[in-house]
């Protein structure tokens, strides 16, 4: 029996069975004793709606509940104590199409084909979209995508060729736009754009190739949409699976690309982690960092009239509340902005999940989450099956309050030293890693090594290998890394190498596992 077929199988109830098998509904209370009427057996097997919110470049610590000392996010925190809030979220890939890809289909990026941005990603497999459209969920997506090729379709592999893209988006006016269908990835609903960088009058795309421009700020307009998608399926037979994703905080950091109101609330003497040096260009001119935390005040709020429209709709009780971001921003630390480091300012994501009475209320795991995790995981919650191909595992007895996992270790990794093109030791150089518990460990294409001990020294000042400290835990960080990297079947190519998995218009032709 095919995949498929069992999941058919296991969501059949046994009025539809009974339905099936040529019994009308008025008779199906007769024949089983104890059996519910249509409308109350109906009503008490609907499962659970899904909102997946995943911010873009929102560090943990930029939230209250996290630490964060230069913002308050009352929402993001009330919402914790609701539900689990997670310590070790690890984005183990920390750059937006690696981490999306790992969302929605499961499986490492050896396995995806999705090693770095603006590429196409692989119609052929099985995600989580998927899996929800089958279960009978009407699905939907709203905000940042950036899972096609966009406006690099036809800008070569290896470096930046900005008359290509420019000759390639005079030719093509909606680069951005992905049409229904299999590139979609199971979604039906579709408000999206690929990828672009206008916050205020953003635009975005339904089901033509036109661009659709809302006024006002970004996330402030995705939330709108998301209030409307779920007024809107409600009170509809289906439950929804509805992600959202908000592109801010995102660069660029500057007063245009601001909230109106919000650099206002920001102090202009900002808290700075220690290991940010005094003379870092983003500490001895920090506007851009204020910009940055601007825009995460903002998504605190839209946080708050999603849980404030949850409530006064009455859907909050049966909708699952997932909040998490694709990955941090170094703002300095260790001499680095962005992400694509493994350092904890890029790797350490908020991660909480609400489902009131069935999520104990105000817990905290410090269970190692990865992105596969969620296709595994809210399938658990669920009893749906995950695809065959998934690699991620299920926690969802931790997320139930039933019990612990207790894996050792994740795989953490940076493919390409530039996070638009196959490009080998330049800006951000290849490397693989091991992150624990307690423990980041950190591999470099050139073989230099990194040990970190995350709970005695959380700012990662004290590289273990150079104190020539632990080495028996050295030595068993070496071997996790050799076995994870046997399991993802990653043979740490240096980045130009993964050219090759992709033809001359990015279409994904090959992964670790063979062509596609």
């Amino acid at each position: 029996m095919s995949r498929n077929s069992k999941e058919i199988r296991w969501s059949m109830n046994r009025r539809q069975f009974l339905q099936a098998a040529g019994v009308g509904a008025a008779s199906i209370a007769a024949l089983v004793p104890g059996c519910l009427s249509v409308e109350e057996d109906s009503a008490q097997t609907q499962r659970p709606n899904v909102l997946f919110i995943f911010d873009d470049q929102l560090r943990a610590d930029a939230c209250s509940i996290y630490g964060g000392k230069n913002i308050e996010t009352p929402n993001i925190d009330l919402l914790a104590r609701q539900g689990v809030r997670f310590t070790n979220a690890t984005s183990t890939c920390p750059l937006c199409t690696p981490f999306r890809g790992m969302l929605q289909t499961g499986r490492y990026p050896t396995h995806s084909g999705l090693v770095l941005n603006w590429v196409e990603a692989n119609p052929g497999q099985r995600c989580i979209g998927h899996i929800f459209r089958d279960a009978g969920y009407q699905t939907g997506f709203i905000g940042k995508w950036h899972l096609s090729a966009g406006r690099l379709k036809k800008a070569g592999k290896y470096k930046p060729n900005k008359e290509a893209i420019q000759a390639y988006a005079k030719e093509n006016a909606n680069t951005e736009f992905t049409p229904p269908g299999e590139n979609r990835l199971g979604y039906d609903h579709w408000e999206t754009f690929n990828f672009h960088t206008t916050f205020q009058n953003w635009w975005f795309y339904r089901d033509e190739p036109e661009k659709i421009v809302m006024p006002g700020y970004e996330t402030d307009g995705e939330t709108d949409l998301a209030i409307k998608f779920m007024e809107k399926n409600k009170d509809s037979n289906k439950p929804f699976f509805l992600m959202v994703a908000p592109h801010p905080p995102h660069p660029p950091f500057g007063i245009p690309h601001v909230p109106a109101g919000y650099l206002e609330k920001i102090p202009e003497q900002l808290h700075w982690s220690p290991n940010v040096n005094e003379k870092h260009p983003r500490r001895r001119k920090p506007l851009a960092a204020r910009c940055y935390y601007a825009m995460a005040k903002n998504m605190d709020d839209n946080v708050g009239r999603i849980m404030k429209y949850l409530d006064a709709s009455g859907l909050a009780d049966n909708t699952i509340v997932v909040f998490t971001a694709d990955h941090g921003e170094q703002h300095g630390s260790h001499d680095r902005v962005n992400k694509m480091v493994p350092y904890a300012e890029s790797v350490n994501i908020p991660l909480i999940i609400r489902w009131p009475s069935r999520v104990p209320a105000g817990i905290t795991s410090d269970e190692l989450y990865s992105p596969m995790d969620h296709m595994a995981t809210l399938c658990g919650m669920l009893g749906l099956s995950p695809a065959e191909t998934c690699d991620g595992t299920d926690l969802s007895k931790v997320v139930l309050g039933k019990g612990k996992v207790n894996r050792d270790e994740v795989l953490m990794m940076n493919y390409v030293s530039h996070w638009d093109y196959f490009q080998t030791a330049t800006l951000w150089p290849e490397w693989r890693g091991v992150r624990t518990k307690q423990f980041t460990y950190v591999k470099w294409l050139t073989g230099q090594e990194e040990l970190y001990d995350n709970v005695s020294d959380p700012y990662q000042l004290n590289n273990l290998v150079l104190d020539q400290k632990d080495l028996p835990q050295l030595k068993k960080m070496r071997n996790a890394l050799k076995e994870l990297l046997g399991g993802a079947h990653d043979d740490f190519l240096a980045g130009a190498q993964y050219a090759d998995w992709y033809d001359d218009q990015r279409n994904l032709m090959r992964t670790a596992l063979g062509p596609v």
